[in-house]
């Protein structure tokens, strides 16, 4: 212990949890139930959330008596257009309602009816999904934050912010912690643990200042301790307004909002008679860029038609960063949110790739979990408050794995060669001359953000992208530099994007056809014979290597016969591309 203590801060527990979001908060919750030493580590502010505590709070429930856990299923089946994980989305959707309820318990409060029911939103066009909103609204994020954060004082669970976890340790093939550094001071830390979680969230390009935590962790540090990574080619690709950050569409247009063009047109509904603008916003993003190439744009948000207490229930409350918003645009620019057409935008979020697991999380590193968002779950295509669901109900599920695993093993020894080794590296970038993570990332966007590269993808765009990353990857991500530990974090996280905005290009070349999130214009079919698969990445050395896993349909409860994108019809894009 002497010698790593020379090497940076040593810090000991049962269960170390990397990420504070709604995820790790609740992998905490049910690791201590196992349990003395939980500890979380988080590269933002000590207890601050992650994303969960910018969002609306709103989560998929299947609540009784009227849902079911099979008729749900079926819409998740059809809608991810069958390449989905029937078993864990089965996992998810039957801890759905606990969830809900153990957060009724802790203080958190949802909307609901006069009768006192949950009252839930229809999603998607869907025959059974709904999103139930936490009230008041515009603060449900940050209430529901409040209450784990509260649960985890209360149990006693270790929180310590600003740290930066960057690879993880192992022993014989086991986990036995993991290294990081101070984002503030630079010390470097040492954490021993008998079981890791990685509660890290998604891996995305830090678009906005709603966004712009998300960034490439879960993908890079997977992939460097050994998994397994998968669903690369999915980029959620979203519509948002054009000037300022906004949380919820999901919940506007199924309440009477429509997407309109310049002509005043819901061109929507020449793509989809059945749906319209009432669908996920990947089909409404192809609408868009359709619409654009025949010089149709800009587009605009027309809620004039949703009803009175419709605008009530989803009008920003409270004094967080939506009711500002809202607040902002009225008074200071004379916008009214919800009585005027403002202009939208699409907009690439992050990739939904995730790490490879079980149900309960473990990976194929024994000790090592993923949960939440830092795993694979789907598609792209989203449901509004699937994500808080998933999140929620695997954080619970995977903390008590986590910390069983951990009460039945012993401590494994650190390797302290390893542990210098890592510490050598990590610190190569401060005080040299180089590239500003900033401009390597502005270039990775310039690559990935294009609409026949992010919407409307074709093998000529995507290879030109492909050349443009590997040129970053080769000649910029190694010429970062870092004047202090703050931005180190941000090379790091840097270097994480550019990785996975090249696993997005290569798996998108790679699937040739189109389902769900993924549309291909030179290849505008679905082709089950040779796609109803996963593609899967694994590190061989110095290279990443793609491969596919056949989805398993014969075991499944559910054999898909229809498919939500089939109720869609793009005219011949490559036309427009040409």
């Amino acid at each position: 212990m002497g010698n790593l203590e020379s090497l940076g801060q040593v810090v000991k527990c049962d269960v170390l949890v990397i990420g504070g979001g709604v995820t790790g908060l609740w992998c905490a919750i049910k690791a201590k139930e196992h349990v003395d030493r939980v500890l979380i580590v988080d590269k933002g502010p000590q207890d601050w959330g992650g994303q969960g505590s910018m969002s609306g709070g709103a989560m998929v429930g299947v609540v009784p008596p009227n849902d079911s856990t099979e008729a749900f299923l079926k819409d998740f089946v059809y809608y991810y257009d069958g390449l989905c994980d029937q078993e864990l989305m089965q996992v998810i959707l039957s801890g759905s309602y606990d969830i809900i309820r153990e957060l009724i318990r802790l203080g958190y409060q949802f909307i609901t009816d006069d009768q006192g029911n949950l009252k839930g939103i229809p999603q998607r066009a869907l025959d059974h999904v709904r999103c139930y909103i936490g009230t008041p609204f515009g603060m449900g994020g940050k209430n529901m934050v409040a209450c784990l954060v509260q649960e985890c004082e209360r149990l006693g669970v270790e929180r310590i912010g600003r740290i930066m976890v960057t690879d993880i340790l192992k022993k014989g093939g086991q986990a036995t912690g993991a290294v990081g550094f101070d984002t503030i001071n630079g010390r470097f830390y040492i954490f021993e643990a008998r079981s890791v979680i990685l509660a890290l969230g998604h891996s995305g390009f830090k678009i906005s200042y709603h966004h712009n935590t998300c960034a490439g962790g879960s993908i890079d540090i997977g992939l460097r301790a050994g998994l397994e990574v998968s669903n690369l080619e999915f980029n959620r690709v979203w519509i948002m307004p054009r000037y300022f950050q906004w949380e919820g569409q999901t919940h506007l247009l199924p309440l009477g909002a429509k997407m309109v063009n310049a002509k005043g047109e819901v061109f929507m509904d020449k793509y989809s008679p059945i749906f319209g603008t009432n669908t996920d916003p990947h089909f409404v993003s192809r609408g868009m860029a359709i619409e654009a190439l025949l010089g149709n744009g800009p587009f605009y948000m027309d809620c004039t038609g949703m009803l009175p207490e419709s605008v009530e229930m989803v009008t920003p409350k409270g004094d967080e960063w939506m009711a500002l918003n809202y607040h902002r645009l009225k008074d200071e620019l004379g916008m009214d949110f919800f009585k005027d057409k403002l202009e939208w935008m699409a907009h690439q979020r992050w990739s939904v790739g995730g790490i490879e697991a079980d149900a309960k999380g473990l990976t194929k590193i024994p000790g090592l979990f993923a949960s939440g968002r830092a795993r694979t779950t789907d598609p792209t295509v989203y449901v509004g408050g699937f994500s808080l669901c998933l999140c929620q109900v695997l954080g619970s599920i995977t903390g008590r794995c986590a910390g069983e695993f951990a009460k039945s093993q012993e401590q494994l020894p650190l390797e302290e060669s390893e542990i210098k080794a890592l510490r050598g590296h990590l610190f190569e970038p401060v005080g040299r001359e180089g590239i500003p993570p900033s401009e390597v990332l502005n270039e990775v966007r310039k690559a990935v953000f294009c609409q026949d590269v992010a919407i409307l993808k074709n093998e000529r765009s995507l290879l030109k992208a492909l050349s443009k990353m590997e040129e970053i990857r080769n000649e910029l991500v190694p010429r970062m530099a870092a004047k202090d530990p703050h931005y180190l974090m941000k090379c790091i996280e840097v270097q994480g994007i550019a990785l996975v905005g090249e696993l997005f290009l290569r798996a998108s070349l790679m699937r040739k056809e189109s389902r769900a999130g993924h549309f291909r214009a030179d290849y505008p079919e679905r082709d089950n014979e040779n796609w109803l698969c996963w593609i899967i990445a694994h590190q061989e050395g110095d290279h990443i290597k793609l491969g596919k896993k056949p989805v398993p349909v014969e075991k499944y409860k559910i054999m898909p016969t229809k498919y939500y994108s089939d109720n869609f019809s793009y005219p011949k894009v490559m036309e427009f591309l040409a």
